[in-house]
């Protein structure tokens, strides 16, 4: 078989195209999987021309870029995966790490009152065809015996789209279950059946339901953000995906899951991972026989504990001067305790309300849900037109599981300000998780029709990096999906 080949200068365009959007990096020693990709997904477009000059015009300038982008993508992605892959990596989670989590958890939901659900939140980023998802949500069923009464959150994310669509049916071949555990639990977590001819094995849709699947480009997307669900983790899997990256995209990503975790919270990678280096910003531990990295407490090891909802710590008048813009900016690079710590200085000199709101997104982008309602609640009583307040108070009452008043405040939000595409943006999902298709199409359209005037590059306000061009894709996908 003949080995297709690109001339010097449209492998070098290719290759710098493909990194610069997805960050996978294909230098000369890896030019064979990108040639071959290229040529399969040239043969695959309508009215192929076998030109690869007139293709790559077509993935930069033509009106079906994205889509041929997607198409390419999805063919130089490698989805090799497996459940439970890795046992040292699961023994250490389902012995270790996930127990001390649920236990932290549980109590930190108790000393908060009888009412408040313990809260867990884990992303296996790069999931492939969804199989380290299902492991972690597996666990979760074998580890929590009252997991009805637990708000469980696992992101599986994926740049491509075709293997997203494979995870959201959950059926599987048996080459998916050849590590031990897989075996032993598939009885209890699989049905048997036949698809396309061959026996095949389905998730339960009780454990399917703890996962959500979506598109996500760690190379290009912004994260942490509240718009793509990626803040405040509380463990993050990502293994053997920066090995495809850059190095300086690698560093890139690893100091963006350092900031989508919580205190304490943890990061798994591969093993054919980069050097400890790149991950100078974690704490390394040994667990199991694996070395596993730790967001750690020295960056902040001055920071008190999160102040109960009904004893404001007492601050000290200082002049707020340029703290607000400062703290704008410390939240903006994920240092939401420092913010925390110099926006307490200034609640009392008077308080304002944007002030007061800034305090409440810190905290809640840490996931201290009580603190960010209460602070909410003041900048209500200081300013009870404010928009931002009923926006933050519609966040707060997603996680708590209460959508009706999150859409309620959402409402509120747009009758002050109805130019907030963000706001629409969120009615639309609220709509959409509870099938009122009508109502979340109408809200995806007026998003569509806020981001008109809006350049493509421009930074959204309160969006967490998000870009107008970023928000009006995924409006569209998402309206293209409800038909």
């Amino acid at each position: 078989m003949s080995v297709y080949r690109l001339a010097d200068d449209l492998f070098g365009q290719f290759r710098d195209l493909v990194q610069a959007t997805s960050g996978l990096y294909f230098p000369d020693k890896k030019r064979v999987e990108l040639e071959t990709a290229v040529h399969k997904a040239m043969q695959s477009t309508a009215n192929a021309d076998n030109d690869p000059a007139a293709y790559y015009r077509r993935l930069c300038f033509g009106p079906q870029a994205r889509p041929e982008m997607t198409r390419l993508l999805n063919l130089l992605t490698v989805g090799e995966t497996h459940f439970f892959r890795d046992s040292a990596q699961f023994d250490a989670l389902a012995n270790h790490i996930l127990p001390t989590l649920i236990r932290r958890k549980r109590e930190a939901a108790a000393a908060l009152g009888q009412d408040t659900p313990p809260q867990l939140r884990l992303w296996s980023a790069g999931c492939a065809t969804g199989e380290e998802a299902y492991s972690l949500a597996i666990l979760l069923h074998e580890l929590i015996p009252d997991i009805s009464q637990w708000r469980l959150s696992i992101l599986a994310t994926d740049i491509n789209e075709n293997y997203l669509a494979q995870a959201r049916q959950a059926i599987y071949s048996d080459w998916s279950f050849r590590e031990g555990r897989a075996r032993h639990y598939r009885p209890r977590y699989f049905t048997p059946g036949q698809h396309n001819g061959r026996e095949t094995y389905q998730l339960h849709p009780e454990t399917r339901r703890l996962v959500t699947f979506a598109p996500h480009n760690l190379a290009a997307d912004e994260f942490p953000a509240t718009a793509s669900n990626t803040v405040s983790m509380d463990l993050i899997l990502c293994r053997n995906v920066s090995i495809y990256f850059a190095p300086e995209t690698t560093r890139r990503v690893v100091e963006r899951f350092q900031q989508s975790l919580v205190m304490g919270g943890w990061l798994v990678v591969g093993h054919a991972e980069p050097s400890l280096s790149t991950y100078s910003a974690f704490t390394g531990h040994i667990v199991a026989g694996t070395l596993l990295y730790q967001k750690g407490q020295t960056a902040v090891a001055a920071r008190p504990q999160p102040t109960p909802p009904n004893q404001p710590a007492p601050p000290t008048a200082v002049s707020p001067t340029n703290i607000y813009e400062e703290a704008r900016q410390l939240i903006g690079r994920g240092r939401n305790e420092a913010a925390i710590t110099l926006l307490e200085k200034t609640v009392t000199v008077p308080p304002q309300a944007p002030t007061l709101c800034l305090l409440a997104r810190a905290h809640a982008n840490l996931g201290h849900w009580p603190q960010a309602r209460h602070w909410c609640e003041q900048a209500k009583v200081v300013d009870p037109l404010c928009p931002e307040v009923y926006d933050l108070l519609a966040m707060i009452e997603t996680h708590e599981g209460r959508p009706e008043a999150a859409i309620h405040n959402l409402k509120k939000v747009l009758y002050l300000d109805p130019a907030r595409p963000l706001a629409h943006f969120h009615l639309a999902l609220l709509y959409k998780k509870q099938s009122q298709v009508v109502m979340a199409q109408r809200a995806l359209k007026n998003v569509l029709h806020r981001m008109e005037s809006i350049p493509a590059d421009a930074p959204l306000p309160d969006a967490d990096h998000t870009s107008a061009g970023r928000l009006t894709a995924v409006a569209q996908r998402l309206l293209e999906e409800m038909g």
